[in-house]
């Protein structure tokens, strides 16, 4: 679920839960103060005059979930992770000067922000999985890409 979906929930269910009890304890304490008039008990130990703790207890849950919704609702999605050393530019260069496969796979590096799953590469070019390696072996020896192991797959970022 989206995080600014469920800030929005969870402040709208903190909303919900103090509208609920304060309509709740504002009919205790109506009460309370009808059965106080009449109870035998002195005024500092009756028991009709004090809010009830469960209404005290839902008012401050129901602030907090305003609060943790507000801050989910604001809270900033984690970016994905970029390529800080990738230059758009020179990876442009770059490219005019490879050419054939190289240049389809290395352009594709590109369009991916200069990191891509080495799987994609073989989607997006539609290479086989050993031609893409023998492609990636070669930019790697000429100092273009390096691979990293991501798991069960590599990632292949520009240099």
């Amino acid at each position: 679920m989206n995080s600014r979906i469920l800030g929005f929930v969870m402040a709208i269910l903190g909303v919900a839960a103090i509208a609920v009890d304060a309509s709740f304890v504002q009919e205790f304490m109506a009460r309370g103060l009808e059965l106080h008039k009449t109870c035998p008990l002195p005024p500092d130990i009756c028991p009709f005059i004090e809010p009830p703790w469960q209404g005290i207890f839902i008012g401050v849950l129901g602030f907090a979930l305003i609060a943790i919704g507000v801050y989910v609702y604001r809270k900033r999605q984690a970016a994905e992770p970029k390529n800080a050393a990738f230059d758009s530019g020179r990876a442009e260069n770059t490219l005019k000067t490879l050419e054939g496969d190289e240049n389809s796979v290395y352009r594709v590096i590109i369009d991916e922000k200069g990191m891509a799953f080495q799987g994609k590469l073989i989607e997006k070019t539609g290479f086989t999985k050993v031609k893409v390696s023998r492609i990636l072996d070669s930019l790697e020896s000429k100092g273009l890409v390096e691979r990293r192991r991501r798991g069960m797959s590599n990632v292949v970022v520009i240099k």
